[in-house]
């Protein structure tokens, strides 16, 4: 299966964890990042979600203080179009054997747990490195594949073994 987390925004990121889940211990296999423009998060989507069963783990938009201090004014309208437009992307009718389902957690829930330390953990730092919103992007799957589909804590000893 596969956790697909995406940081909404003018640039958004966009990082998928392959998990193996359902038959024994969840296991990370492969991970990807990319960042992308506003325009190609739905092909994006497309490509990534496709064939399999699909988790998207999306920022929740929330309007505060940092919110209005945004760089320009439309980058809000920008966000939350595009939560919309995952959120719709994730919960439509399944085509085939395509399932998915869809997590939104605010920033502050996640990346308090998600440090630099845990991403580099999982492997995760590297894939990102120069790209701070598909390293935002990974901070939402690792949190959703940990919290929601069981894959060790890649801080914990069991994640060693």
């Amino acid at each position: 299966m596969y956790v697909i987390g995406v940081d909404p925004g003018p640039l958004p990121g966009i990082v998928r964890l392959w998990l193996e889940y359902g038959a024994g211990p969840t296991h990370l296999l492969e991970s990807e990042a990319l960042q992308v423009t506003p325009r190609l998060i739905l092909p994006t989507l497309n490509m990534l979600g496709a064939g399999d069963r699909s988790t998207v783990a999306v920022e929740q938009f929330v309007v505060g203080r940092r919110a209005a201090r945004s760089s320009t004014p439309s980058a809000g309208v920008i966000t939350r179009t595009m939560v919309g437009v995952v959120t719709n992307w994730a919960t439509q009718n399944n085509l085939g054997d395509w399932r998915r389902s869809l997590r939104t957690r605010p920033a502050a829930e996640v990346k308090p747990w998600a440090t630099d330390g845990r991403l580099e953990a999982a492997g995760l730092l590297e894939a990102t490195k120069g790209m701070r919103h598909a390293r935002d992007a990974a901070r939402h799957a690792l949190f959703c594949a940990v919290r929601d589909y069981g894959l060790p804590d890649p801080l914990s000893r069991k994640a060693l073994l």
